[in-house]
């Protein structure tokens, strides 16, 4: 009978309540007891600064002068050894017989040129002119060109006279292009006057170079003033 009374449940439980009460109330007693104990802290010594005294160093020795020892001359003389020096028994061989050289190559001699030389074609004759040049000439009397009917009062008032030299540069069409005095009268009025009138009155027939083509051409004369009577 106790054997079945122990193994119902209901009596299992309350012995596994019982079992954990117990485990917790010694637990709640180790807790509470480590909670509210105190434990004193060791005591640390204290530390005290201060100045240590340090001995300063010993000076250093000074070293004491090495005397100075002179190395005496040695009185044996050096003689260095000399050296062997072989010399062969038997003088090198020298070839003595005669070297023949070969014949040098015969020097080139220069053929003459055998080809025809052709001269150069002779310059054209310069072609001959078939007229022979003409220098210009007046187409009208020279006489006409100033005649006394030229002087002015003034000129015959002061008695102006003199021959005058002229240089005409004539033109391919025959009329005066340009006058010069080649020697003067001594009266800047009439050499002026000289020009002028020969200028405008003068024609020439042109000058003709040697193909008969007209040209330019000089002619080349004089004026002489004379007052009227």
């Amino acid at each position: 009978m106790a054997y079945a009374y122990a193994n119902q449940p209901q009596n299992r439980a309350a012995a596994i309540a019982g079992v954990a009460a117990i485990h917790a109330g010694l637990g709640a007693l180790l807790i509470y007891g480590l909670a509210t104990g105190s434990f004193a802290p060791p005591e640390s010594p204290k530390l005290s600064a201060g100045q240590i005294a340090i001995e300063p160093p010993p000076p250093e020795p000074t070293p004491e002068p090495q005397p100075t020892t002179a190395s005496e001359p040695s009185s044996r003389a050096i003689v260095a050894p000399t050296p062997p020096i072989s010399l062969p028994s038997s003088p090198p061989g020298v070839d003595t017989s005669d070297i023949i050289l070969p014949p040098a190559p015969p020097v080139p001699v220069p053929l003459p040129n055998v080809a025809p030389t052709v001269a150069p074609p002779p310059p054209p004759p310069s072609p001959t002119p078939s007229f022979d040049p003409v220098a210009a000439r007046p187409s009208n009397s020279p006489g006409s060109w100033v005649t006394q009917a030229d002087y002015r009062q003034a000129w015959i008032s002061r008695e102006y006279t003199g021959t005058v030299g002229f240089r005409l540069s004539v033109g391919a069409s025959g009329r005066v292009e340009n006058c010069s005095v080649t020697r003067s009268s001594g009266v800047s009025e009439l050499d002026q006057a000289t020009c002028q009138l020969i200028t405008r009155r003068a024609r020439f027939d042109p000058a003709k170079n040697g193909q008969g083509r007209a040209v330019a051409g000089t002619y080349s004369s004089a004026v002489r003033w004379q007052l009227p009577d």
